[in-house]
């Protein structure tokens, strides 16, 4: 069974990534802050038990810049992202796949660089008995979403994308498909939740995990007020 596993990423240039953290990081330190995203969502990706592992890009530069900085994260196959909506985005990677022939398809993006990797072997584990599989974030939206056959409802522009409705909208055109859920998880965007993030990341460090280890190294330098 062929099972594909995506990461959705954007080159690292400051004033283009995490803008919402320049209430108070520079475009340079939010550039430098989405590496250390970008990296280790790469290695949770590059641990999951999937076949076949893409990084979908997008982005000035992307194409050399992304293969360079993850070359030791694992063995990716990089693609490009089409033009369009997340919605259309999406769905040309999962189409893509399904015409190669995989039989589950997961896609995680860069926002969560704490995700456990069983969640995602978790997913695609989901995928063998059920047609679709959400794992909901705490900003409305989803942090990964799994599928084991082709679904043009989830994608369409009656999703609001990049609003907190993404979720409810999503799982109201999925109504009629058999569904499994994941835990849920959080997305990192806001000044409070990148502080949180490093408390989330710390604790696990001294429990013995490195999970998130280059976000953290980044964090450990950065003024960020209290999580909230």
């Amino acid at each position: 069974m062929t099972t594909w596993a995506a990461l959705f990423a954007r080159q690292p240039r400051a004033g283009e990534v995490k803008t919402r953290l320049q209430s108070c990081l520079t475009p340079e330190q939010a550039a430098e802050l989405y590496t250390g995203f970008v990296l280790d969502t790469a290695a949770i990706l590059g641990a999951c038990k999937a076949y076949h592992k893409v990084v979908a890009y997008t982005g000035e530069g992307a194409a050399d810049g992304l293969p360079s900085l993850l070359r030791d994260a694992g063995d990716f196959d990089y693609r490009p992202q089409i033009e369009g909506s997340l919605g259309e985005r999406l769905e040309q990677l999962f189409d893509a796949s399904f015409a190669a022939g995989s039989s589950a398809t997961i896609v995680i993006g860069t926002d969560s660089p704490s995700l456990p990797t069983s969640l995602l072997d978790q997913a695609l584990d989901l995928l063998e008995t059920h047609r679709m599989v959400v794992g909901p974030s705490t900003d409305g939206g989803y942090y990964l979403l799994g599928l084991s056959a082709p679904m043009p409802a989830l994608f369409s522009d009656q999703i609001s994308w990049g609003t907190g409705s993404v979720l409810a909208q999503t799982l109201e055109a999925a109504a009629d498909h058999s569904l499994a859920l994941l835990p849920v998880w959080y997305d990192v965007d806001l000044p409070s939740e990148a502080a949180f993030l490093r408390a989330h990341l710390r604790a696990l460090r001294q429990a013995g995990q490195s999970t998130g280890k280059h976000s953290l190294a980044v964090l450990d330098g950065l003024s960020l007020p209290a999580p909230s």
